[in-house]
């Protein structure tokens, strides 16, 4: 059986989606790492709103997090806590300012575009990029999946 799409132009596809996607982050005076972090903190526990959870998220260095962290406070879209249950790392939390902000996120337009689709293409979709992910997940860490 031969393939309607070959692999290369398909991989185009992901990878112009994909490239679509970060640059149109780059929006509201924040950068697509910052967006990131502001949805991340929007969206997780207490217990896991501290830097450090974050680069463990995101698979980054903790210095290059901790940069976003500070130049996200000094905007004052987030603010310190004190945490409860580790002095060293403070809790992060979203200001209302930074809430507000988050109305214009631009992970919104691809949300839109998302909820146009019929639901079983949807469905399609979620699980094929799920296995996608994953599976770039593998190669990056070296495992062959043979």
């Amino acid at each position: 059986m031969t393939r309607s799409v070959s692999i290369p132009g398909l991989a185009s596809v992901v990878e112009n989606t994909s490239r679509l996607l970060h640059a149109s982050a780059h929006s509201e005076g924040l950068y697509p790492a910052q967006w990131v972090a502001l949805r991340y903190f929007a969206e997780v526990s207490e217990a896991q709103r501290t830097a450090s959870a974050l680069a463990r998220y995101q698979d980054l260095a903790i210095a290059s997090v901790a940069r976003t962290v500070v130049t996200l406070v000094d905007k004052g879209l987030l603010v310190k806590l004190p945490n409860p249950r580790d002095a060293r790392a403070d809790l992060l939390e979203l200001t209302e300012k930074g809430r507000e902000l988050l109305k214009c996120d631009p992970r919104l337009v691809l949300e839109r575009a998302l909820a146009d689709m019929p639901e079983e293409e949807i469905d399609t979709y979620a699980r094929i990029a799920t296995k996608l992910l994953h599976r770039l997940l593998e190669l990056r860490q070296g495992k062959s999946g043979d």
